[in-house]
């Protein structure tokens, strides 16, 4: 006779099935089951001498000389599943809607900032003290906000203040936002609770009490509790097992005191779906959420938890201290919040000269410098310039050290800034800029940022291409997209060089001098999915207000516009350079990054600017390639064909207007796609939304438009 199945050998020999060691008794809310599977031969016969709990149900069973207790805590109708088993179900649920670069030691965070040792020692230890013994205070507070300004380092606090309470075994669950990063996972609300739960529930001390059972009887009665109020996710994926818990009269003595960090708050500013507002006129209309709602929303779901007798944690909010957020803690959060500014309280000034000895001490080794360089002065006045600014003093250290890219990018390095001191001496030249009876909150930062900048040999076109990089790091609110494996993420360094570069080398022209500001990982990249890194959300800040960037300014719109010219002035190279593998097509078609049009102009003068590369590329090659390509192709053609004419005179349309669409039109009918009748096209020559041209490719093989 065959084997037993694997499970009822376990159950038979008295073991758990997942575990090698002998289970003689089985208590709290293990079940003892044996299935025997349809139609099986086996006649199962189990003999066990001990208590047996929450039997849900017992058919056929004959107890026979039963030398424990049986008790019954279910019926007929029990769906329960072992606990064990439960953990696996409910932690591969999690795993699907979680955000892993956001967890404090994931590998999307491997070059995050953290504390040198012996820096910023005071409020280190003021955190760990709270998180520990904070329930001794007189006034004892379950939430802690760490605020700031720009640059102040709370990110690198936060980040060492986990790996510590990872080494404690205090870390209950972690989330850091990054509206710079390559994720809009880390810039959304939408994946917190489940990547706070599933860090919770991994916990070893929580197995095999009933709370992975709990939370899975919640997954299994609403499987879209992930698309529910964080109120409700949170409510029922953490604290009900925990009420229930305390209710049983069971605590969890181990994992009280444990802390759920969520670092820059004040980054979530990425509301996803986003459906299509009604009619603003209308009395039903609803506007859209902004990232201050959303902000607002997690502040209340962590509040909800903290309030809540059960929870056992103490939580960790870090961010900027904007109005939003200030609000929130100061009235609806007051009486739970225990205020930790970031000023000089904690003396930065002498953290920061710490760092810098740290660091010119390596250059020093690297560049075999004297041991007295940079010298006392010098230091006192690159001390005193950062203002307890962190961001100044990692940004000050990053440009001296040069450049980390290709030799190539050192073709655009100044002559006179070739050495780390020649680059030193030009930072220590910046205090006769800076005013100390005006002196603004952020002036020096943003003095180091132009001076850097205007080492670039053309400034202005390395501003361009930084905000063609944030064009393609922005998040579509309703954009039709149809391809899942290119969702929710920035353009890959290799679609924006495609797209953007007129001659190989032109990336490292504009961006090689900015290594202090920005990371762009060395080699060939071609087809592999990389993106471009800003080291500090203030240097984007800077960017993009005019006061701040001044006479280096460019707006958005001018910003955009510089990518739809490129686009065109680069697109005869396209087909040749577009790796061959289709999930970079699938990238290329989809062309879902950007907010905008990527085709539509915002300025007449910038239309008119790039009229002479309109007519000259090959877009015959274009629509050929396009119309040949299945899923997004006719919408492409639907985006191209409205914005050549958005800039036409009523009497008349411009001469690139006339040729791209003539060669659409002759090229569609060539394939036998349905087009839109002359008379359509002429009626309709205003129109602006793509819905209503009709383009429809052949109903055959696999050619499809998105819009049947």
């Amino acid at each position: 006779m065959p084997a037993f199945p694997p499970e009822l050998e376990a159950l038979i020999s008295g073991r758990h099935p997942h575990s090698s060691s002998p289970s003689g008794t089985h208590t709290g809310n293990q079940r003892l089951s044996a299935e025997a599977p349809d139609n099986s031969p086996y006649n199962v016969n189990i003999v066990y001498n001990g208590p047996v709990n929450n039997v849900g149900r017992a058919e056929n069973a004959n107890m026979g000389d039963n030398h424990g207790n049986v008790i019954q805590g279910g019926s007929k109708d029990d769906k329960s599943v072992p606990e064990w088993k439960a953990k696996d179900i409910v932690m591969e649920y999690l795993s699907k809607s979680m955000a892993s670069g956001a967890i404090h030691d994931s590998e999307e965070r491997c070059d995050a900032p953290k504390c040198m040792p012996e820096t910023r020692v005071a409020v280190q230890n003021e955190i760990l003290s709270w998180i520990t013994d904070g329930h001794k205070d007189p006034e004892p507070k379950k939430i802690m906000w760490v605020s700031g300004p720009a640059g102040t380092g709370k990110t690198a606090i936060l980040g060492t203040i986990a790996e510590r309470c990872k080494e404690r075994g205090t870390m209950a669950a972690s989330f850091f936002f990054s509206s710079f990063s390559g994720s809009v996972a880390r810039r959304s609300k939408k994946r917190l609770i489940a990547t706070l739960a599933y860090q919770v529930l991994q916990h070893d001390s929580l197995d095999g009490v009933g709370v992975h059972g709990s939370v899975y009887q919640a997954i299994r009665s609403d499987p879209a509790i992930l698309k529910k109020r964080l109120n409700t996710q949170f409510d029922k994926l953490v604290l009900h097992p925990f009420r229930q818990q305390g209710m049983a009269g069971e605590p969890l003595p181990q994992i009280n005191r444990m802390v759920i960090l969520v670092d820059g708050l004040d980054e979530c500013d990425t509301v996803e779906d986003q459906h299509k507002l009604r009619d603003p006129s209308s009395e039903h209309y609803i506007p859209p959420r902004t990232k201050e709602d959303d902000q607002r929303e997690i502040l209340s779901a962590l509040l909800h938890a903290a309030n809540d007798p059960s929870f056992p944690f103490v939580i960790i909010v870090a961010s900027r201290p904007e109005q939003a957020i200030k609000e929130f803690f100061i009235s609806v959060a007051q009486d739970a919040t225990r205020p930790l500014f970031l000023d000089t309280k904690y003396n930065p000034d002498a953290d920061i000269r710490l760092f810098y000895e740290a660091k010119f001490s390596g250059i020093r080794r690297r560049f075999n410098m004297p041991p007295s360089w940079p010298g006392p002065h010098a230091m006192s006045i690159l001390v005193n310039s950062a203002s307890g600014q962190f961001i100044y003093a990692t940004t000050v250290i990053r440009f001296i050290e040069g450049s980390s890219l290709d030799t190539q990018s050192r073709l655009a390095v100044d002559e006179a800034l070739r050495t780390p001191h020649q680059r030193l001496e030009r930072i220590l030249g910046l205090q006769a800029r800076v005013g100390a009876s005006q002196l603004r909150p952020l002036e020096a930062l943003d003095v180091l940022y132009e001076t850097v900048l205007r080492t670039c040999p053309e400034p202005l076109l390395s501003v361009r291409w930084i905000r063609a990089i944030r064009t393609f790091m922005r998040e579509p609110v309703a954009a039709p997209i149809y391809e899942p494996q290119v969702r929710g993420s920035s353009a890959p360094i290799w679609l924006v060089r495609l797209l953007l570069e007129l001659s190989p080398g032109e990336e490292q022209y504009a961006l090689g001098p900015l290594s202090s500001l920005i990371h762009v990982p060395p080699g060939d990249y071609s087809g592999r999915t990389q993106f471009y890194t800003f080291y500090h959300k203030s240097f984007l800040d800077f960017i993009e207000d005019q006061g701040r960037s001044g006479g280096l300014y460019i707006s958005p719109h001018r910003g955009h516009d510089f990518v739809v010219h490129r686009y065109f002035q680069t697109l005869d190279g396209h087909l040749a350079r577009l790796p061959d593998r289709s999930l970079e097509q699938r990238h290329y078609l989809s062309m879902n990054y950007v907010t905008e049009d990527v085709f539509s102009f915002f300025h007449r003068d910038a239309f008119e600017g790039a009229q002479a590369d309109l007519l000259s590329c090959d877009a015959r090659r274009w629509a050929e390639y396009i119309v040949n390509k299945r899923g997004t192709s006719g919408y492409f053609i639907e985006r191209m064909f409205s914005a050549m004419h958005q800039w036409c005179s009523r009497f008349g349309c411009h001469p690139a207007c006339k040729r791209w669409r003539k060669i659409i039109l002759t090229v569609l009918k060539e394939n036998d796609w349905t087009v839109p009748s002359g008379w359509k096209i002429f009626k309709d020559r205003w129109i602006r939304d793509v819905d209503d041209w009709g383009f429809y490719p052949p109903r055959r093989g696999e050619i499809f438009s998105i819009r049947e």
